[in-house]
């Protein structure tokens, strides 16, 4: 009976909290130690101490995490310590900036799918040139001219380039989706590096569509009516199967399928771009080739949509800013990304394909919604 009861306490707490491999050993000063040698292990300098005490279940294991706090902002004022010790301790000021961003992991992803193997290639010899003619001035003491060579790559600068105007969507005067970052969006989608497609007998096509609602930049989606035999309930977006000898191109699908879905016609959308996405990915998430095309729809806040109830149970709209708070998704191996910041979660291929546009579009600008930010 006494040693059930102290296995007990070492797989459950007070608290009702399994505690099994989550064990603790407190080192206790050496006045608090009784004169039992049991309780002592020292080490070959007689320095080291641990004491052991196995009658209190409670002492010997841990049961809340760090983030099992019920007030986040605790979490979150640690984290910011942490953050600024580490400032003050340098060895965040070593971290570079990378080519285009930051992040090593975005920077080679970026790098490999919007450059072709040549453009790299000539990148690489141009840099080695340029270091092996740094190297020789410096050989020559020639630092004037050194320091004329290298002061574009000091951070400063770097940073300069990458914030200017051209490079930021700019949402700080209220007014959402403005025709200069419209136009930015359609740059980054005809930038976007071709991909080889393989013949599929079954294409469709899908909208992105962005609005305005009040001021606010948002993205559109659908929810599917609960009486429909495929995917009912289930959030999408607008678009549907090609019909072959009605649409000459997939815009023209998607564009028709938006119409019927929830009367939004094509003379009051703006077609930005294709989204192109891996092909294999899209046709292993639903057996169809679909194309994404990204549309801008203007101020819809004081719209009147009706849905077609057939097809169409609701629209709602999601602040763009929410999708960029990537503690909203969720990523799990072999699934699609998953969107929790919505009315509703977002998954399955609608939410591969936004999680897609926000991370090949969006973030590569410098993306500010109000002045603190």
């Amino acid at each position: 009976e006494e040693e059930e009861g102290r296995t007990s306490t070492t797989t459950t707490t007070a608290r009702g909290k399994n505690t099994r491999g989550r064990r603790v050993w407190k080192a206790r000063q050496r006045n608090e130690i009784s004169n039992n040698s049991d309780e002592m292990v020292y080490d070959n300098n007689d320095s080291y101490y641990h004491a052991y005490d196995d009658d209190d279940g409670d002492d010997d294991h841990w049961d809340t995490a760090v983030d099992d706090v019920n007030d986040r902002r605790i979490v979150d004022e640690s984290l910011a310590r942490i953050c600024e010790q580490e400032r003050e301790g340098g060895r965040m000021k070593q971290s570079q900036l990378g080519v285009l961003t930051e992040d090593p992991h975005k920077d080679m992803r970026m790098l490999l799918e919007n450059y072709t193997a040549a453009a790299l290639a000539s990148a690489l010899r141009d840099r080695e040139d340029v270091l092996q003619h740094c190297a020789t001035l410096l050989a020559q003491n020639q630092i004037v001219q050194l320091t004329k060579i290298l002061r574009p790559y000091q951070q400063k600068y770097i940073l300069q380039r990458r914030h200017t105007p051209e490079k930021m969507l700019d949402f700080r005067n209220g007014q959402g989706f403005d025709t200069h970052n419209v136009e930015l969006l359609r740059k980054g989608l005809n930038r976007m590096p071709r991909r080889v497609s393989t013949a599929h007998s079954k294409r469709a096509g899908v909208v992105l569509p962005l609005c305005n609602v009040d001021g606010v930049p948002c993205i559109l989606f659908e929810k599917r009516s609960a009486h429909l035999r495929a995917h009912p309930d289930e959030v999408c977006l607008p678009g549907g199967m090609v019909t072959a000898g009605e649409d000459k191109t997939i815009v023209q699908t998607c564009l028709r399928e938006m119409e019927e879905e929830i009367g939004i016609g094509h003379n009051s959308t703006s077609v930005l771009g294709v989204l192109r996405c891996n092909w294999g990915e899209v046709h292993h998430l639903v057996g169809v080739a679909v194309t994404p095309v990204v549309c801008f729809l203007g101020e819809i806040g004081e719209s009147q949509f009706n849905p077609n109830p057939d097809e169409v149970a609701e629209c709602f709209t999601v602040p763009l800013e929410s999708f960029l708070d990537r503690d909203r998704w969720v990523h799990k191996k072999h699934y699609a990304p998953f969107f929790t910041g919505g009315p509703h979660i977002i998954w399955g291929l609608t939410g591969y394909i936004v999680n897609r546009f926000i991370m090949d579009i969006v973030e590569r600008y410098d993306v500010v919604f109000c002045d603190d930010k």
